[in-house]
């Protein structure tokens, strides 16, 4: 393709989406930055059809491609539970303004009056900005946006100007990070001992209009609506060194943290008492099938085919043909629930599972996905030694046949843990000890599949960090002659170069077709078919993604509104 037949891609592309990363378009066109930079010319300024937003996202702001034909109008009743779950496409706001479902978090020093009269203001200025840069540096990593330092506090946006899937989730990790690093402020800050730093944090999700605010030389852009006002009022229900939330953001991270239930508040300046919740830490669930699994799986649709083929790869392996099957497909598809039901298949065939998933907070944090799962694997409490872990480690890898003193000093420094002087001290490169470290990893895994066939899963590899990615390539190599099946997810924009391979199958996931909808919607309400008119908003709203169908339909059951304007 010439430069002009690529720009015709992007644009038809960009029309569809709305907002592009340029990762994405690099991805998907295999372009290399200067080519990109062409491209931002030709549309930001040429054309006139996009804008950049925050050197990350072309958004685009030409015309629309087609006008949507009416929908016939769902119960009134039901009209905000639909806006609620799916916010519905609005008209083009002004170029200043914009409405968006944002999570918004309050930071707020604790008895900072208090403070600013023990200490002396140069110490006191020291002390306020150790605690910020502490803050900045953990939002920063789950992609928030500081909105305003307001003196002490710190207001925080996630969902603008970059929104994600999981904002609601990020804005709590990002409170509990925050919490974390107050307890690692350099002590030399505080020259009174007495002195005993703590924040309160409130975080609440709504709609809110965000724009461009102030006048004169002053300019910044600012949110609108109660969602900011209601977070920072919950900040101050807030115990010290603690995160409160409100309902509407407990919905959003059900399952994913540890909760205490808080009851019902009057806050001032709202008419209706507000349940608020206090956050306690992050739960063992590692993803929304972990969380969907207290209440129960929604059976499994139209997917007869996808898994009679996961099926038939598995019983390829066990013979020792190793496979590989690239399962790819967009966020909400059903990717890991179609994985789910092989994993459960194989549960009782003396098989080992094991499930590695790439982060989205972690892109850059070599081996992640890696480390996270021998954490979990190895079962370490967290007051436990060091000593008694590397205990932990040596019997694993005992039972497993490996050679300790080949491998234990490479997979306890990839685990920080010190290493005794029994063995042999590291001295390689940095380039080469990461060459032995995976040597050493995928030596681990073919041990186990000599004494068992394994199913490994690797999740969300469009996450992975380029270590994590290095270390699956030199596993490929092993695949075909090993009782293994990797099964690996991802979305459509990772394209790797061994995707070729005779060993890997392509297996890509499509939206469902409208008869598919109606029957995932009669499995989740129990065999009750809703009215024609809900049904049709259903279909037009979650666009045929099987996750969107099942939160949707849930969320309209949990008002009981259907069964009221429905008359059964």
């Amino acid at each position: 393709m010439d430069f002009y037949d690529v720009l015709a891609q992007v644009i038809a592309l960009l029309q569809r989406q709305g907002r592009v990363s340029y990762r994405a378009l690099q991805r998907q066109f295999a372009l290399d930055e200067a080519y990109i930079e062409d491209l931002k010319t030709e549309l930001i300024e040429a054309q006139r059809l996009a804008v950049d937003e925050n050197g990350r996202v072309l958004v685009w702001t030409g015309e629309a491609v087609t006008t949507p034909t009416p929908l016939p109008s769902p119960p009134h009743a039901l009209q905000p539970v639909l806006q609620a779950v799916l916010p519905p496409p609005v008209a083009p706001s002004p170029p200043d303004a914009e409405r968006r479902q944002l999570t918004v978090l309050f930071c707020d020093l604790v008895d900072s009056t208090a403070l600013s009269r023990q200490l002396d203001p140069e110490d006191y200025r020291a002390v306020v900005r150790a605690y910020q840069a502490a803050c900045a540096s953990v939002i920063g990593r789950f992609d928030g946006h500081i909105a305003q330092y307001l003196g002490d506090g710190l207001l925080v946006y996630f969902g603008y100007p970059q929104a994600h899937e999981d904002d609601a989730q990020r804005a709590v990790r990002t409170g509990l990070g925050m919490l974390e690093a107050m307890g690692t402020l350099p002590p030399c800050l505080l020259r009174d001992t007495s002195v005993h730093l703590a924040v309160r944090i409130g975080i609440h999700t709504g709609l809110v209009v965000v724009g461009e605010m102030g006048s004169g030389g002053r300019h910044e852009h600012l949110v609108l609506g109660d969602t900011p006002n209601l977070a920072a009022r919950l900040q101050g229900l807030a115990a010290p060194n603690t995160i409160v939330i409100s309902e509407a953001t407990s919905r959003l991270v059900y399952g994913y943290f540890t909760c205490h239930d808080l009851g019902t508040h009057a806050l001032k300046g709202l008419e209706t008492p507000v349940h608020v919740s206090q956050v306690l830490g992050e739960s063992a669930a590692q993803s929304r099938l972990d969380v969907a699994g207290v209440t129960g799986l929604t059976p499994l649709v139209g997917r007869e085919r996808e898994v009679g083929l996961l099926w038939e790869r598995w019983a390829q392996s066990q013979d020792g043909r190793g496979q590989v099957v690239l399962l790819s497909g967009e966020a909400g598809i059903g990717k890991s629930r179609l994985v789910h039901v092989l994993t459960e298949r194989v549960a009782d065939e003396g098989t080992l599972r094991l499930t590695l998933r790439c982060s989205p907070y972690h892109i850059n944090s070599a081996f992640y996905p890696v480390i996270a799962y021998l954490q979990r694997l190895l079962q370490w409490h967290r007051d436990e030694p060091p000593a008694a872990r590397l205990a932990t480690l040596e019997e694993t890898l005992w039972t497993a046949g490996l050679a300790l003193e080949e491998v234990v000093p490479l997979l306890a420094a990839l685990l920080t843990l010190p290493v005794p002087e029994r063995y042999p001290l590291l001295t390689l490169s940095p380039q080469r000890q990461k060459q032995k470290t995976q040597e050493a990893l995928v030596a681990w895994l073919l041990a186990e599949a000599m004494r068992q066939p394994v199913l490994a899963v690797w999740e969300d590899l469009h996450w992975a960090d380029p270590s994590t990615l290095e270390l699956l390539e030199l596993l490929l190599n092993h695949v075909p002659t090993a009782r293994l099946l990797l099964v690996l997810t991802c979305r459509p924009e990772f394209r790797p170069s061994w995707a070729l391979r005779s060993s890997v199958t392509p297996l890509t996931l499509t939206r469902f077709t409208h008869p598919q909808i109606e029957e995932m919607v009669l499995r989740v309400t129990g065999g009750k078919p809703l009215p024609a008119e809900v049904l049709t908003q259903i279909v037009a709203k979650t666009d045929g993604i099987p996750l969107f169908v099942e939160e949707l339909v849930k969320t309209i059951l949990e008002t009981g509104l259907v069964q009221e304007d429905a008359g059964h």
